[in-house]
């Protein structure tokens, strides 16, 4: 293979499952096919910029390619590490060009919006899953990682995450995003109302629940496809705008900013890093 073996259990000790699938995707796909001809030694600059130009052609955004090229400078840094190389040609060329590509538009729902979209929800499980989406902020990840556990009549203890992926047939558990991802979420009495609703109703359908139970599936997490449906088809059925899963999350963000509520209380709850990815 041409990338060394101990270079593979290295980079994947220090990731997340799903970051060491994307990390390795990036390179089995892209680095390893185009210089499979070189020695890891011989590569030089020009190659790395003609391997960047080759890349160009194929209209990936500039995510992509950052993440491509912040690959390959990890990848030729334990190279470095391990004595195999001495200089990280990726570092020297530097990143892709940026072609201020149009952000995405950060979208999402007014109270008004939200209480359309909910009112036509037929579905409790579903239900109750965007309530919580949208009066906690907390990422899609983090609900369907919930169980009851997790789950105080006061408070939600978000410290896992479900990726989106199958690992050995299952959906992967993995640590939030971040540290500052783990963190309790206090709730108000209707969504412990409702939590407690499901806990009843997975009772009647299983007859048997524990602590860990999923609160959003049951014995097993629902599935992001699924949830994703049932999503756009309420938007639909209420006539407001398609927004994304995600934008739950900026929903919950703004409704609190709109009532006054510190920035810092806000970045705290949606669990970010610094004011000023909350800002962002």
């Amino acid at each position: 293979m041409w990338m060394l073996h101990l270079i593979w259990q290295i980079i994947k000790l220090k990731n997340k499952p799903q970051s060491f699938r994307t990390i390795k995707n990036l390179i089995v796909n892209y680095l390893e096919p185009f210089f499979k001809d070189k020695k890891i030694q011989n590569i030089t600059a020009e190659d790395y910029l003609n391997f960047q130009i080759s890349i160009e052609k194929q209209k990936f955004s500039f995510a992509y390619k950052k993440n491509l090229h912040f690959c390959a400078v990890e990848f030729f840094n334990y190279c470095i590490k391990f004595d195999y190389i001495e200089k990280n040609v990726a570092s020297a060329v530097g990143n892709f060009k940026n072609n201020y590509q149009i952000e995405k538009k950060v979208d999402f729902f007014t109270l008004e919006e939200f209480n359309k979209f909910i009112n036509v929800a037929d579905n409790t499980v579903y239900k109750i899953l965007f309530d919580v989406l949208f009066f906690t902020g907390i990422r899609i990840g983090e609900a369907l990682a919930l169980t009851f556990e997790d789950f105080n009549n006061d408070y939600l203890t978000i410290n896992k995450t479900i990726s989106k992926e199958f690992y050995n047939g299952k959906r992967a558990v993995t640590l939030p995003k971040t540290k500052k991802s783990i963190r309790t979420i206090l709730i108000d009495s209707k969504l412990s109302e409702e939590i407690n609703a499901l806990h009843e109703y997975y009772n009647k359908t299983f007859k048997c629940v524990n602590q860990n139970f999923y609160i959003f599936g049951g014995i097993k997490p629902l599935s992001n496809t699924t949830v994703e449906r049932y999503k756009n088809k309420y938007c639909d059925l209420a006539n407001v705008k398609r927004i994304r899963i995600h934008d739950f999350r900026h929903s919950h963000a703004t409704l609190l900013i709109s009532n006054n509520v510190p920035i810092s209380a806000v970045t705290e709850r949606l669990g970010h890093s610094n004011i000023s990815t909350t800002l962002n």
